[in-house]
Formats: C-alpha cells, sequence, structure tokens
C-alpha cells in the first residue's frame, strides 16, 4: 500500500494557507534521477519526492519561494531546483537552503551531470536582451549571457553540449512581424545557433516554429512548438540535421496534442488535452486513448504486444485484478479515465517511452506503463476533510 505524508496541509497551516488552497497546487516540473528517486516541484510549500515506496512532500522550510519550473537531482541527496527572481534552492538530504546565484531573472530550466556540474536557463528580461546560462561547478554560481537576444524556453544536455531552445521575433520588412525559432548550443568551447544567426534565418526547419519544449535522450534531441498559424511542430535530430516529425495528430475527436517530448528513450511521446497519448514509432503514430484500454481490458487484448509469456500472464492477472476491482467500486472507473486527462500536462520524466511521469497543473502525477495510465499521487488528498470522499484518493488509498 502507498502512503502519504500530510507535510504539505502542516506547512500550508503554517503558512496560513488553506486546505482548499493546497488542492489546487500547481506542479511544473519533474526529474527522476532512477525509478525509485522522483522529483516534482512548482507552485507549492515543498517538492514532491517518490523513493519507490510511497510520495513524500518535502517542505521547503524557507520563505515560501513562488513558482517553480525547474528540477533536477544526482541522487536523494542532492537536488537542484530553480523558479521566478532567480530563487535556486538545493536539497541535501534533510534540509532546503537558498543559493547565492549572479542573478534575478526568471530561472526556467535546471540540468545537470554531476552535482558540481549543473546548468540553469535564465530568460530574457525583454526583446533586446540575450538569455543567460547559468552553472555551477560546486562551490559557486556563475553567468554567462548566450550569443543573441531571443526567448529561451528550454534547456537540455546532449553528451557533451549544453543546448537552448526557444525564439525571436524580427521585421522582415518595417510593416511586417514575424516568429522564428532558435536552438543555441555550448560545445565547451565557444556557441553555435540555428534557426536564426542574428540577422537571418540559417535553418528553415529550426525557424519554422516558436520552440517551448527541449529533450533530449542520449544524442538525439527533440523540439516541440508551435507555427505563427498556430499548428504544432515537431523536430528531430540525432547529431546532424534536423527534420521535422509528421503532426502527432490523434484518432479521437476532439483531441489536441499538449506536449511532445522524449520521455527517456529517443521514441517521441505526445500527450493529447481531450484525452490519452501516443507513441510515434515506425514512422507512425500510435494512439492510447481511455475507452481504447477499458475496450482491451474487458476484451482481453495484451496491452503490451510481443510481451514474453511471462509479461503476458502478468498482464491478463493485472487485467483481471483491475476488472475485479472495477466491478466492486464502480467510482473507479471514472478515476481510470480521468487518469488518461492530460490536458493540463506541465512536464515529463521517464525511464523510457512505455514508463514515464506526467505532472499537471491541477497537483497530479499520473505514471504511465504500457498502454495504461494511473493517478499516482493527487495534492487534493492531502485535505483530509474531502479526501474521504474524493474517489482518486480512495483509489489510491486502495493501492
Amino acid at each position: 500500500m502507498k502512503t502519504y505524508r500530510a507535510l504539505w496541509l502542516a506547512a500550508g497551516l503554517c503558512a496560513g494557507t488553506t486546505p482548499a488552497l493546497l488542492a489546487q497546487v500547481e506542479l511544473r516540473a519533474i526529474w527522476g534521477n532512477s525509478p525509485t528517486d522522483i522529483w516534482v516541484v512548482g507552485e507549492a510549500p515543498a517538492a514532491l519526492h517518490w523513493d519507490g515506496q510511497a510520495w513524500n512532500e518535502m517542505p521547503f522550510g524557507v520563505s515560501r519561494p513562488g513558482m517553480l519550473y525547474g528540477v533536477w537531482a544526482s541522487g536523494p541527496r542532492d537536488v537542484f531546483a530553480v523558479g521566478d527572481g532567480g530563487v535556486v534552492l538545493h536539497f541535501d538530504g534533510g534540509l532546503w537552503s537558498r543559493m547565492t546565484v549572479p542573478t534575478d531573472r526568471q530561472l526556467v530550466a535546471v540540468v545537470g551531470r554531476t552535482g558540481s556540474d549543473v546548468y540553469a536557463l535564465a530568460q530574457s528580461s525583454n526583446d533586446r536582451e540575450a538569455p543567460q546560462l547559468l552553472h555551477y561547478d560546486g562551490r559557486a554560481w556563475t553567468a554567462a549571457a548566450l550569443p543573441l537576444p531571443f526567448r529561451a524556453n528550454a534547456l537540455a544536455l546532449a553528451g557533451r553540449d549544453v543546448v537552448v531552445a526557444g525564439f525571436v521575433y524580427y521585421d522582415p520588412q518595417p510593416s511586417e512581424r514575424r516568429q522564428v525559432g532558435v536552438v543555441a548550443r555550448w560545445n565547451g568551447d565557444g556557441w553555435t545557433t540555428t534557426g536564426w544567426d542574428g540577422q537571418k534565418v540559417s535553418d528553415p526547419v529550426v525557424g519554422s516554429a516558436g520552440w517551448t519544449g527541449l529533450s533530449a535522450a542520449g544524442s538525439t534531441l527533440l523540439l516541440f512548438g508551435e507555427r505563427e498559424d498556430g499548428t504544432k511542430a515537431i523536430a528531430t535530430s540525432s547529431g546532424g540535421p534536423w527534420a521535422l516529425l509528421p503532426p502527432a495528430a490523434s484518432a479521437m475527436s476532439r483531441t489536441q496534442v499538449r506536449w511532445v517530448t522524449l520521455a527517456g528513450d529517443p521514441t517521441p511521446v505526445a500527450l493529447y488535452e481531450g484525452g490519452g497519448f501516443a507513441r510515434y514509432a515506425g514512422g507512425r503514430w500510435a494512439v492510447v486513448s481511455a475507452q481504447a484500454d477499458m475496450m482491451r481490458m474487458m476484451s482481453g487484448q495484451q496491452p503490451q504486444p510481443g510481451a514474453t509469456p511471462e509479461q503476458q500472464q502478468q498482464q491478463i492477472a493485472q487485467q483481471q485484478q483491475l476488472m475485479a476491482q472495477l466491478q466492486a467500486n464502480p467510482m473507479l472507473l471514472a478515476v481510470r479515465m480521468q487518469a488518461f486527462d492530460l490536458s493540463r500536462a506541465r512536464a515529463v520524466w521517464g525511464s523510457a517511452a512505455g514508463d514515464f511521469y506526467v505532472a499537471t497543473g491541477e497537483g497530479r502525477v499520473v505514471h504511465v506503463v504500457g498502454d495504461q495510465a494511473t493517478i499516482a499521487y493527487d495534492a487534493a488528498c492531502a485535505d483530509p476533510a474531502s479526501a474521504g470522499m474524493n474517489p482518486i484518493c480512495q483509489a489510491l488509498q486502495a493501492k
């Protein structure tokens, strides 16, 4: 049975925050050092940690930091979280402390290789100012400006390189204003920029959209963003030229792409606002929805084709157990359907495209394994006054 510590509730009461406000907490970033060491942060008085057995709330213990947009950990005793006003918090396994950094800009992302090689991305203050890359060497943070002004939205590591993605507006004519994507790459010796070089569009693929997402898996990078006409764009590179992927179209009606990312391996994963997700393999998107999942379970179909006989038997047993639970408590059906609702997805981390976690804007963590999605955590359950009436909380307690 999974357990939950009510530390967020206690921290909220001490700070004058009511349980009703905690129920609306927004989660913005997730990072896993391993499947038993996962961290989630957002607009909350604590970080959320999964240790393989339980989700535990770790109160910051410092003045409430505001919104945190990024988290990275080298291990359970070395965690970095960044956010508004140049805030960098560090967890040493016992306490959170605020670090001194040479900027008060909004920090939108943090990544690292080791606890003494960590990078954070500072957003531009305006269109004429270059973003900053911060680096921590185990002793102090330093900051350096990127080579040109643009709105930097995402940060990733690809091998030895540091990669930043975003977009910029330029005026090809006095009465015309256009958006162009930017990818800046630091190889340890200098910066190179793609998409926009400060004067012209240098790559039609990178320049074709404003990039809001960047993810990496080994040497493979994936960009996700939006074109000027509002359509979504996806581009990938495995060390060579960037190439556009086909749209992550869904066979389901009334669905839109919320996010596309790499979740632990080079297989792109798309999340849908209307519910469900998809994986890109073999030149096509394979969509999974709550309805399809329920139909598959009721028909006895295997959720993961190609599984070993032992895995098939385990899947059958899991399906039978779930169907028995649904028959005993019909409310669990609604909970299961809600698990596929990723309309407020904010961040994704996974060990593979078949096993990943999604942090959402309503204080929920959804765990996807194969073709099944389940709610792993819900901040609303920190309020004992309403948890007893909440079917999601009841389902979580039953695990």
